[in-house]
This record gives structure tokens, C-alpha cells and sequence, in this order.
């Protein structure tokens, strides 16, 4: 529609699509992962030998996420098992997950902020991983360990999220600094029970 006839028309062009933009972020959006035509540029080779490969860019996301979260449970694995004694375990993987996700933004992003599922099989340590975590998280809640880790997931997340996409902000303190009085908050003051959970493995 010409501007000219918008005027004439009387129509609020601009108005009905700032609507059907609001309309359409009622649902979670899609986070892309580079073109199959990017990666084969940056590659140096023509998108028909990605194509041998990948037949589409769903196979090559899939293939994105396996490799990723396996790297970010292996960094969080190895801080867990790095740890000197003595030392907040909750805190040293606090620590590795947030360092990771700001040293991976994109695939951070990839990861926890679109719509994949993360089964089982993206990791083979994931459930491992898991269970450690809320094995540690049973100092905030000994009653319901999972619902505390997955409250401590979520406190990570908003560190690492806000911080990705909001760095023009001074948040007063390192992120690692945060995450040491999120620990220390959450675990102070046990909460009452909560509902049980599930973990990857269908397992309680």
C-alpha cells in the first residue's frame, strides 16, 4: 500500500503492524542457527557439500545442539570435578555454567532461549550431570532437591540472560559475584515442600 492511499484511506498502517508484530510474539520465536549457505562460506566449500551432510538446516540445528551442550556439560562436569576440597560445590557450577554461556552467547541462546528440547541423548553425561547438581541442591531444599535445582538453574540463567542481552547496564557486581549470593541465598533459609519432579530419565 502506497503511503498516499494510507492517507486516503484513513487506514492506521503503522499501528495494524506493530499489532500483528505484538500478535506474534504471544509465542516463543525461533532462534536461528547460521544458514547451511553462511557455514559453507566460512568453510570455503559450495553449499552442495554441506548438503551431503546435512540434507536440511533442522539436521545441521539438531547437530549444533548435541556438540553444544555436550561442551557446556563437559565444562561444568570438569569445575564439579575441579573443585578443591572445601570448596561450594553449588558455587563452582554456578560458575562454569555461567562462564560458559557468556563465552558461547550464540549458542546459549541456541540452547535455552528457543523452543528444542534437550533429551537425554544431546549429552551423554546430562543426566550425570544432573543428578549431581541436585544432589547439592538438597542444602537448599533437602526436601525437594530437584524443584531447588531447577530454581538455582533459573537464577543462572537470569545472570547469564540479562547480561547477554542487556550489556549496556552496570549490574553493580561480577557475575560471579551474583551467582556467590544466589548460592548463599538460596541455600540459607530451606523452603517447604514442593511438587516432585521428573529427571531427563523419567525417573524421580
Amino acid at each position: 500500500m502506497e503511503r498516499t492511499e494510507e492517507v486516503r484511506s484513513g487506514r492506521d498502517l503503522r499501528a495494524e503492524l506493530v499489532a500483528a508484530a505484538v500478535a506474534m510474539l504471544a509465542q516463543p520465536q525461533p532462534v536461528a542457527v547460521p544458514s547451511l549457505r553462511s557455514i559453507a562460506r566460512a568453510c570455503r566449500v559450495a553449499p552442495s557439500a554441506v548438503y551431503w551432510h546435512f540434507p536440511s538446516e533442522t539436521d545441521l540445528r539438531s547437530a549444533v545442539l548435541d556438540a553444544e551442550y555436550t561442551s557446556l556439560i563437559e565444562a561444568v562436569e570438569a569445575a564439579l570435578d575441579d573443585a578443591v576440597e572445601g570448596a561450594d560445590r553449588l558455587v563452582a557450577a554456578g560458575d562454569a555454567y555461567i562462564a560458559w554461556a557468556l563465552e558461547h552467547p550464540g549458542a546459549y541462546q541456541l540452547l535455552f532461549e528457543s523452543g528444542d528440547e534437550l533429551p537425554a541423548t544431546r549429552a551423554e553425561h546430562g543426566p550425570r550431570l544432573q543428578r549431581r547438581i541436585v544432589d547439592l541442591a538438597r542444602r537448599a531444599d533437602p526436601d525437594a532437591p530437584f524443584a531447588a535445582a531447577l530454581l538455582l538453574w533459573s537464577a543462572w540463567h537470569g545472570v547469564v540472560s540479562l547480561r547477554l542481552h542487556k550489556d549496556e547496564w552496570n549490574w553493580g557486581m561480577t557475575a560471579q559475584e551474583a551467582n556467590r549470593r544466589l548460592v548463599a541465598a538460596l541455600t540459607a533459609h530451606p523452603a517447604g515442600p514442593a511438587p516432585s519432579c521428573r529427571f531427563e530419565d523419567g525417573s524421580q
